[in-house]
C-alpha cells in the first residue's frame, strides 16, 4: 500500500483507491481481480465517472448539432 498525500494507491495495478478496499494481509487492492493477480478495469471505470461528473463523455451526432 503506498499514501501520499492521503491518497491510497492499490498494491496491484496503482490506481487510486477512493471507494472501500480489499485487503489482503498488509496489502491493499482495488478489487478482489486485483488481489488474485488478474487485469482489473477500475482505472478505466474511474476516467468514465470523473468524466460523466464533469459532463464529458461520448455524445451522439445529434448531440453535435
Amino acid at each position: 500500500m503506498t499514501w501520499y498525500d492521503e491518497m491510497t494507491w492499490c498494491d496491484g495495478c496503482g490506481v487510486e483507491i477512493t471507494w472501500g478496499p480489499v485487503l489482503d494481509g498488509e496489502r491493499i487492492y482495488c478489487c478482489r481481480d486485483c488481489s488474485q493477480g488478474i487485469l482489473c478495469a477500475c482505472g478505466e471505470r474511474m476516467e468514465i465517472d470523473e468524466d460523466q461528473r464533469l459532463g464529458k463523455g461520448s455524445h451522439s451526432l445529434v448531440d453535435q448539432f
